[in-house]
């Protein structure tokens, strides 16, 4: 799939180099802007390692949406499974399987506590169970978006290995903890912290709005350091007149008909198209309203967890949806060639320049974003057009 760099030759030397050249048995924290290849080394850095007589490994991520996306790397061209699919998971997940295994009942938490508060008392819970030594440590542990950590998370995995991989960037940081990346740097040697300067996913246009919401780490431009070769020139489309959720709707259908037939080839190679909103009711209203159109019917997919009593619902890509529906959180980690911000002023008080950049570099090639009230500020700051209407 053209999501996955999956040959050495599609590698840089940079990124062959942390798969194949760091010491087996030291632990490693990996820094790079969006689309540097950070996922790539870490599902690729985990296969090495299983071949060097390490099997014991687990690959952990955030979310539902983005271990699906991790899921679809551990294949080669061929169809073959390179890395077990079933070592892929959410952090929570696997901590929560860490209480099933040791007996233990789940932390009980109340509706007024934060996400953030929910994930610490989950990770504070399971602090003691190396103790019972009922289970083996494992060989080494790759966790993704290292950004968003806590630091009784990071205490929890050091229990459960020696060997830990991280890859993270600060900026692209979606839950409200800013403690990740220094919880990390404290269980990291100093000399084992790497970095990937360049990326290759997200066109130069896209970069410069990314630029005018945050600096990237480093302080070099996302710009000055892209080496995009996608489709070419890249679109953006800000709309800044208020639409109704009806209008978005009826454009964002138009936009997509266009672009399932232009991107159809990437399209078949693996690429998807992706529809962001904040509100987790509005997944099904960009559903319904898709799934209504006689083009784009059972083109779409809600991403998300399983939620209790749904079992039916399979929350893997599938090659025929290539239309992803997801939430702002959601989001994090997968990217797509055009991606479209639906109701984009929508819970605006919540977002940090985090949660703008991230979104925006979720995009390839093509950036839509609309509102139903006033655009934010901080994308009124980022994006202009190219013909200003003269005073």
């Amino acid at each position: 799939m053209s999501l996955w760099w999956v040959k050495k030759e599609q590698l840089d030397k940079t990124q062959i180099s942390l798969i194949e050249k760091l010491p087996l048995g030291e632990s490693f924290l990996v820094l790079g802007p969006p689309g540097s290849g950070k996922t790539n080394v870490l599902i690729r850095r985990a296969q090495f390692v299983r071949s060097q007589n390490m099997p014991n490994v687990m690959l952990l991520t955030f979310t539902r949406p983005l271990t699906e996306f991790v899921k679809t790397g551990c294949f080669d061209p061929q169809g073959r499974e390179i890395f077990p699919r079933n070592c892929v998971q959410t952090l929570e997940s696997w901590q929560r399987r860490l209480y099933v295994q040791h007996g233990a009942d789940l932390p009980v938490t109340s509706a007024d506590l934060s996400l953030t508060e929910k994930k610490r008392l989950l990770s504070l819970g399971a602090l003691n169970f190396i103790k019972q030594k009922r289970l083996p440590r494992y060989d080494a542990l790759f966790i993704d978006e290292a950004q968003d950590l806590l630091p009784e998370e990071v205490k929890l995995l050091e229990q459960w290995s020696p060997v830990l991989f991280f890859v993270g960037d600060d900026r692209q940081r979606i839950y409200e903890s800013r403690e990740g990346l220094e919880a990390v740097k404290k269980v990291i040697p100093t000399s084992n912290l790497r970095e990937l300067k360049f990326h290759y996913r997200v066109a130069p246009e896209i970069c410069r709005v990314a630029d005018r919401i945050l600096i990237p780490q480093g302080g070099i431009s996302l710009e000055s350091t892209s080496l995009y070769t996608g489709p070419k020139p890249a679109t953006i489309m800000v709309h800044r007149k208020p639409l109704s959720k009806e209008q978005q709707l009826n454009l964002l259908i138009a936009k997509l008909k266009q672009q399932i037939r232009v991107y159809g080839d990437r399209i078949r190679e693996g690429d998807r198209l992706g529809v962001i909103v904040a509100r987790r009711n509005d997944r099904d209203l960009v559903f319904e309203a898709l799934d209504d159109d006689e083009i784009l019917n059972r083109k779409s997919k809600i991403m998300r967890a399983r939620e209790e009593g749904d079992d039916d619902y399979d929350p893997s890509f599938e090659d025929e949806a290539a239309i992803c529906i997801l939430t702002i959180q959601g989001c994090k980690g997968v990217e797509f060639r055009a991606v479209h911000w639906l109701f984009a002023d929508d819970l605006s008080y919540y977002h940090d320049p985090e949660h703008y950049y991230t979104v925006v570099t979720r995009a390839k090639t093509s950036l839509d974003i609309s509102c139903t009230d006033d655009l934010p500020e901080i994308l009124g700051r980022a994006h202009s057009e190219t013909e200003v209407t003269p005073w």
